[in-house]
């Protein structure tokens, strides 16, 4: 046995007869620390973006493409879509709350009779209306003029004189009734007019509507006509002048 061997020992004896406890071994290392909490588990990834709806009847086999409309500036296609017909004035009244409108009825035919207020007033005298064939455009939207119903328009020739402006409605031919359907020279009355003409329509319709060829009432030249002959104005309205 070593001298530290002994000297262990002997160590040892005394403290047990003093009573000491033997020194306990050194405590083992710390335990593993707990293993970490488990790892949360990995986020799912983003669903697939569904693929954008198709627009209605996009992609719709065997639809029926829609009927082209007439192109922009086309006043011929365009006038086939307003509907001019000869009417009658039945009466005519003065409008209390306006200084330029009349309250006509006006017989449009095949029995219906239509309340028109026109801005005649400052150019026409109710004499000069009053039972006189006119040609009216019968298929505008409706529309309230000074707190009354007008239900369709008088088209008139209009021409600055020396003496201020002359406006006067347009003259079917003779023979017309209430109810003749004014068209172009060459064609036919249309059968295809809509309730109500677009708006956009009536306007390249009326950007050239003219008085041309000997006072006649024209659409880019190409005169207004009923079965019974061309629409005309009166000699005050010379050729060149607008019509609306």
């Amino acid at each position: 046995m070593s001298a530290l061997e002994l000297l262990d020992a002997a160590i040892a004896k005394i403290d047990t007869m003093l009573g000491v406890a033997p020194k306990a071994a050194a405590p083992a290392a710390a335990a593993a620390a707990p293993s970490a909490k488990p790892a949360a588990p990995a986020a799912a990834a983003p669903a697939k973006a569904a693929a954008p709806a198709k627009a209605k009847g996009g992609d719709a086999k065997g639809a029926a493409p829609a009927a082209a409309a007439p192109a922009e500036g086309d006043a011929a296609a365009c006038f086939q879509k307003v509907l001019i017909k000869v009417a009658k004035v039945l009466s005519v009244d003065l409008l209390e709350n306006s200084e330029k409108l009349y309250k006509l009825q006006v017989d449009v035919g095949g029995g219906e009779t239509r309340q028109v207020c026109a801005g005649l007033r400052q150019y026409l005298a109710p004499e000069a209306l009053r039972g006189a064939l006119v040609c009216a455009v019968c298929n505008l939207k409706p529309a309230k003029l000074a707190g009354n119903l007008s239900e369709a328009m008088l088209l008139a020739g209009e021409h600055e004189g020396p003496s201020g402006l002359i406006v006067r409605t347009l003259v079917p031919p003779a023979g017309s009734e209430p109810g003749d359907q004014v068209f172009l020279q060459g064609g036919a009355p249309s059968s295809d007019c809509p309730k109500q003409v677009k708006s956009d329509h009536f306007k390249a319709v009326g950007a050239v509507l003219k008085v041309a060829g000997g006072h006649k009432a024209t659409l880019d030249g190409a005169p207004l006509v009923t079965a019974k002959g061309c629409v005309t104005l009166p000699a005050e309205i010379p050729d060149g002048s607008s019509i609306h």
